[in-house]
């Protein structure tokens, strides 16, 4: 809100200099309508705020403003379904469809920890997001029309669509969790290997040069000092052995 009054007057404040400087007339007024809309465009997007994906701006991540529209599309397409629930009658219907929510709300909350998965949203949302509204909107039109034998016709129908789409929304989720394991199994893979080149392995602990019941850095191993002249329960010390 204050942005927008900000450029409004930085657009008149702007069209009246424009106007001033052209010495009026119809020439000064068309220049003056010209600057005062670019001026107030420009102001607006200058003072726009910054729009965020969870603690994160938008701008400072890749396809960061892609995966903010997805996440304002998901987001509205939820609170649409949420007032149709609301004119819901059956409670059977009705808890289908928050079904679908709640799994629509899980993908989002996914997709705003890991904005790189926007695309799996963007394909639901795409795909799914209309239809489900189309589904939901019609079955309530049906069930206030006040014709019973067509309002469980259309309750069966739509039950058996919406429990589909809520696999559906799993299912993307899913596939988005899918696609970050893959990711992270990579850089396991890569870190294992260049560890190995180096001659570590998982199964070796080496940075404390404990080795197997002992610590062969310091000397220690198997029971005994064998660096500081103890061995194995006995003092080797000046060819000193204990029985």
């Amino acid at each position: 809100m204050v942005g927008t009054i900000l450029a409004f007057i930085a657009g008149l404040a702007l069209a009246g200099v424009t106007f001033w400087i052209s010495g009026g007339g119809l020439l000064g007024l068309g220049a003056s309508a010209v600057v005062a809309v670019l001026g107030y465009v420009g102001v607006s997007y200058l003072t726009a705020p910054e729009r965020k994906i969870g603690q994160l701006l938008a701008s400072a991540i890749p396809n960061g403003q892609q995966a903010a529209d997805t996440l304002d599309r998901a987001r509205s397409c939820v609170d649409d379904m949420q007032r149709l629930i609301a004119r819901t009658l059956d409670p059977q219907v009705r808890k289908e469809a928050d079904d679908i929510v709640v799994a629509t709300g899980s993908l989002i909350r996914f997709v705003e920890a890991n904005p790189s998965s926007y695309d799996t949203l963007r394909h639901f949302i795409n795909v799914y997001g209309g239809q489900s509204l189309k589904l939901l909107r019609g079955y309530v039109d049906v069930e206030h029309a006040g014709a019973p034998d067509q309002t469980e016709r259309a309750k069966a129908e739509t039950i058996e669509a919406l429990q589909v789409l809520e696999k559906t929304a799993a299912g993307e989720l899913s596939h988005a969790v899918e696609s970050k394991r893959l990711a992270l199994s990579a850089d396991s893979d890569a870190i294992v290997r260049l560890a190995s080149m180096d001659g570590y392995t998982a199964d070796q602990e080496t940075a404390g040069g404990y080795a197997a019941g002992g610590n062969t850095a310091g000397g220690h191993k198997a029971g005994g000092y064998v660096a500081g002249g103890y061995a194995s329960g006995g003092n080797d010390d000046h060819g000193k052995e204990q029985a």
